[in-house]
């Protein structure tokens, strides 16, 4: 024993300064499922999410106010050490000969470039023209009208280039700004140094970035601004997970004392189970530390879930210890004997608890895994550390008269004649048969993320999309290579596919790198179909339409020079190191995996059969890409819970299996038992059914953990009956344990209703309501398949 105690103070050293380097991932992607669809997505947050632009939205009742306020935010955010440039307007183009305006031209824009070079098509544009230039301002265009009087520079750009899935702006003129049509709300785009996964870079361009706003609200009064995008989002998830471990754990701690302590009567016994408690919940998070870089947003329940069900062995330890001093014995005796007759059923409950949470191991969600190698490891931990601490405290603290056994006879009435017995058996039929009649409870198949009810950042993508017209909702369409040129080339075709459906109605708007950027091959092949119309063979055209419209036909000379030798030099325009394009290159490109990922992002049309149209288009633009986005992700979950429940539930089921099996042997009371934990799974799903609790992908996984959780309040009430020969000497002895250890589990799960995190939170609800109906169903069908079975006199404790 002294052996043991060195090696348990040493361990819990070394795990203090491990559990101080435990990280917290912001990153929900651990909640995604293992399917092509899901992965592409996680790839796509990792790579993009990770750098993602930040975006700041001005608002305020005055347009002049809130011009001011924007430019005023961009030039102290591009001061700060964090930020690599901040934007107000979409990148201007650069000055293109007219007959270069191909190289920026989507299909659409094509088509209306080459009717625009035709006779008709010229008069027109021509008349356009003339009217420019007799209204206001004209000075101002009037230099550009000279190069271009046809304004071909200018088609290209007619539509407003979208960024961040429907925010809009115009390149190339006033209308540029990230403006909304009112004038009262603006957007500037920020570029931050870092990635947005990185803890600290995310806290230090969040906290700089803030402060840099603030200076700006300071002088502009009635002007609001809200800072949002990866970084941020990063920076608010990880404090609310955080947030959530810590609350979730203290309030089990609380909860799990609290019943502790009204079980035994003794305040002070708390002094010898929550200090073991404590430190097999240490080296849990110390081995979370290990194996685990970042702790995904659900694992984080381990702790509140550890403490809770950690309990019960201290609830155990600690009754037969306070048995054996009401039998007479010494407090060393009662330590000694306490430690002997406990270690083999805590250790065995324990396993089996652990066992079933390991099978959650089995799932394709990789939080879900986490949180069951760690609450499994967990379980152990802490029955090995209340083994090693709890007998030897214990006999410290009860050197005085025990406290009297707790009775329990409201327990033995419920079924204290055969006629009760029979009673309880038929209602327990009926759990039964209302679960089968009512059915599984509907299964949400979204993930469960955060919202704008728990990140700030959220709400502020939220307005942003209100007031400019986009939508969270999207495609993302994933064109990876090794090779970037030709990653880069197949998200050009995806988004020249995009620009025809965008025609057609079929979606709503794209967000593409060749809007702004398009790729030397692209840009060859457009000037290629400009070639095809022969532009030299159409300068005479072009001057007898000047003419015929009223133009100076010599002060045009070089507009209808550049006709004759059409401009044909492709450039990169992402090779440029200005600041104002950085931020496109960083949404749309990315090097993840030893990969190239090219990506565009699609705003499907909500109208029947938009979806399936514009993925078949898409596809056939890039038959290598894949195509994905949250509907994808949540008919991934669906398939994945397909997959893992059964998994999971027949590794549950052999654990309870193997454990029933070595500790029953006997074939009725094994199936006495699994008629409890049968029972036990029904009446959960009905009281769900009632308490409305929401049921997802998550709690689904965890229910079949329960068989596991709650097999040791009906193991020990077996033995007890076995060792005394009277089942109700047995409750008398069990059903304040049994009943304290069903709590203390249910305070563990029901800890995790304080969670911010949703998913959190439904977990917490499903295993506090199965932990309660496991005991209440194991005190009354074990106790009247008893009375039901024997015709033992009954004697009231």
């Amino acid at each position: 024993m002294r052996v043991a105690r060195i090696v348990a103070v040493l361990l819990t050293v070394v795990a203090l300064w491990l559990a101080s380097r435990l990280e917290l991932s912001n990153d929900l992607t651990t909640l995604f499922p293992r399917t092509p669809a899901a992965e592409a997505l996680a790839r796509v947050t990792r790579a993009f999410g990770g750098g993602d632009v930040a975006l700041v939205l001005v608002r305020g009742d005055d347009p002049a106010s809130v011009e001011r306020a924007a430019e005023a935010a961009a030039e102290e955010l591009r001061a700060c050490a964090s930020v690599a440039g901040a934007i107000t307007s979409a990148p201007p183009p650069a000055a293109i000969d007219p007959t270069e305006a191909w190289r920026f031209a989507g299909p659409v824009a094509r088509a209306r470039l080459a009717r625009a070079v035709t006779e008709e098509g010229m008069r027109e544009r021509l008349r356009e023209t003339r009217a420019l230039l007799l209204a206001p301002g004209a000075a101002d265009v009037a230099e550009t009208i000279a190069r271009d009087p046809l304004r071909l520079a200018m088609i290209p750009w007619q539509d407003r280039i979208e960024i961040a899935a429907g925010v809009h702006g115009s390149a190339g003129d006033p209308a540029g700004a990230f403006v909304s049509a009112d004038g009262r709300a603006r957007l500037v785009v920020v570029e931050p140094r870092g990635r947005a996964f990185d803890a600290g870079e995310a806290a230090r361009f969040t906290d700089e970035a803030e402060a840099a706003l603030e200076r700006v609200t300071t002088r502009e009064a009635g002007v609001t601004l809200d800072l949002t995008g990866g970084h941020v989002v990063a920076r608010q998830t990880e404090a609310l997970v955080r947030s959530d471990l810590v609350r979730s754990g203290a309030l089990s701690a609380v909860l799990a004392s609290l019943v502790f302590a009204l079980t035994f009567r003794r305040v002070r016994a708390l002094v010898a189970v929550l200090p073991p408690l404590a430190i097999g919940t240490l080296w849990t998070t110390a081995l979370a530390a290990l194996a685990y870089p970042r702790l995904s947003a659900v694992a984080t329940g381990f702790a509140a879930v550890v403490i809770g069900v950690g309990v019960d062995t201290g609830v155990h330890v600690y009754g037969r210890l306070l048995r054996a001093r009401r039998e007479g014995m010494s407090p060393g005796s009662a330590a000694v004997v306490a430690r002997r007759e406990t270690w083999r059923p805590t250790l065995g409950a324990a396993l089996a608890a652990g066992g079933a949470f390991g099978c959650l191991a089995l799932s394709d969600v990789e939080g879900m895994r986490q949180l069951g190698v760690l609450c499994a490891a967990g379980e152990v931990l802490t029955a090995l550390a209340i083994l090693v601490v709890v007998p030897e405290v214990g006999a410290l603290l009860e050197r005085g008269a025990p406290p009297a056994l707790p009775r329990a006879s409201w327990i033995v009435a419920l079924t204290r004649t055969r006629g009760r017995a029979a009673a309880a058996i038929a209602a327990v039929a009926s759990v039964l048969a209302v679960a089968a009649w009512l059915g599984p409870p509907p299964i949400e198949r979204g993930v469960a993320t955060l919202s704008a009810r728990e990140l700030p950042a959220l709400a502020t993508y939220d307005a942003i999309y209100a007031t400019f017209g986009g939508t969270r909702g999207q495609l993302v369409v994933v064109s990876a290579d090794r090779d970037p040129a030709r990653a880069r080339a197949r998200a050009d075709a995806v988004a020249e596919a995009a620009e025809r459906l965008a025609e057609r109605g079929t979606i709503a708007g794209f967000d593409a790198l060749a809007s702004l950027a398009p790729s030397p091959e692209l840009q060859r092949a457009r000037l290629a179909e400009r070639d095809e119309l022969d532009l030299p063979s159409r300068r005479g055209m072009l001057s007898h339409a000047l003419a015929e419209e009223g133009f100076a036909v010599e002060e045009l000379a070089p507009a209808i020079e550049a006709f004759a030798h059409p401009k044909g030099d492709p450039a990169d325009v992402l090779a440029s190191e200005d600041v104002a394009l950085t931020w496109l290159r960083r949404r749309h490109l990315a090097d993840e995996g030893g990969e190239t990922l090219a990506v565009t992002y699609v705003r499907v049309a909500p109208a029947p059969g938009a979806d399936e149209a514009a993925r078949a288009a898409l596809r056939g633009a890039d038959p290598d890409a894949v195509i994905t986005g949250f509907a994808d992700l949540e008919r991934g979950l669906a398939r994945t819970l397909a997959q893992d429940l059964p998994r999971v539930l027949a590794g549950a089921l052999g654990v309870v299996a193997l454990v029933l099996g070595a500790s029953l042997r006997r074939p009725s009371r094994v199936a006495l038992a699994v008629s409890v934990l049968a029972v036990e799974i029904a009446l959960v799903l009905v009281l769900s059914r009632i308490c409305a609790v929401r049921w997802h992908v998550y709690d689904a996984l965890v229910l079949p953990v329960l068989l596991g959780i709650t097999l040791d309040e009906v193991l020990f009430l077996l033995e007890a009956a076995e060792r005394s020969g009277s089942i109700e000497q047995a409750i008398a002895e069990q059903a304040p344990l049994g009943t304290a250890t069903a709590l203390t589990t249910a305070a563990g799960f029901g800890a995790l209703v304080v969670c911010r995190f949703g998913g959190l939170v439904d977990v917490g609800k499903v295993g506090a309501l199965g932990s309660t109906a496991g005991v209440l169903v194991a005190f009354v069908v074990i106790p009247a398949a008893h009375r039901l079975t024997k015709r033992a006199a009954v004697t009231t404790p």
